[in-house]
């Protein structure tokens, strides 16, 4: 982004005083509040925003403001709709009908994590669909298949992300697993954004994928996630949904590059 920034001086008055938010949020231990988890879950989704909201004021001071307007709305959604089908099946559909999955935390836990789950999506897509993929779409818009490349690498970035679960104790098969499924869906929603140009219904999509697949295991009990029916409705869909975000990435490649 070879842009001059520029802020007025209120963008930089709460511009530093975000900052000083998320320093506080990750430095200081406010476990004497609560729960662990619900503390865990309040200071995430504080953090995101503030951090979520220091990229709006970059981008706006680089004059990227087109990104956030909420455009198209019902025709976006219309695109979307496959991949929403994507996140729901994301659910443990079968396992908890069955009894197999069942929530243990009170419900107002479900509702922090609903909270969460779209602060992740609003942080997350501001950076990763909003800010690198853009930088690279710039950078290669003279290269041949240049916006292929930069939804490849935008996701990567994104997959290899979830490298950080390592230093949380989470175990070398899920972490790796979680960083290719997470490229994969990165690149969905990256073909998603392009194709409508709606970052705000994107982050929806994002958070509807996390809250669905992470509820029941953060705040239930899962045994048996994959039965032979889900495993079979699982990878139809993707195959189904992949060759769709394909079409749809033709259509982005014949418009040459998306324009903000």
């Amino acid at each position: 982004m070879n842009n001059h920034l520029s802020l007025s001086n209120y963008q930089k008055i709460l511009f530093m005083g975000l900052i000083f938010v998320v320093i506080v949020l990750e430095l200081f231990d406010f476990s004497f509040l609560g729960a662990e988890k619900d503390v865990d879950m309040m200071t995430g989704t504080i953090t995101r925003i503030a951090a979520g909201i220091l990229f709006m004021i970059l981008l706006f001071g680089l004059n990227y403001k087109e990104i956030f307007k909420f455009k198209h709305a019902k025709k976006s959604l219309i695109i979307m709709i496959p991949a929403f089908i994507i996140s729901i099946n994301n659910f443990p559909i079968i396992a908890f009908f069955d009894g197999r999955a069942t929530l243990t935390d009170p419900m107002y836990r479900i509702f922090l994590f609903l909270i969460e789950c779209l602060t992740v999506g609003f942080f997350e897509e501001i950076l990763f669909r909003g800010i690198i993929l853009l930088f690279f779409i710039q950078r290669l818009e003279k290269v041949k298949y240049g916006t292929l490349y930069a939804i490849f690498i935008s996701s990567m970035l994104f997959g290899m992300l979830h490298l950080i679960n390592l230093f949380d104790g989470a175990g070398f098969g899920d972490t790796m697993l979680q960083v290719g499924y997470s490229f994969l869906v990165g690149m969905m929603w990256a073909v998603m954004y392009l194709r409508t140009k709606n970052l705000w219904l994107t982050m929806l999509l994002h958070a509807s994928f996390n809250f669905f697949g992470q509820v029941m295991f953060y705040l239930g009990v899962v045994n048996g996630r994959y039965d032979i029916y889900t495993i079979i409705i699982t990878i139809t869909l993707g195959v189904l949904v992949a060759f769709y975000a394909i079409k749809l990435l033709t259509d982005i490649n014949l418009e040459n590059h998306i324009k903000v």
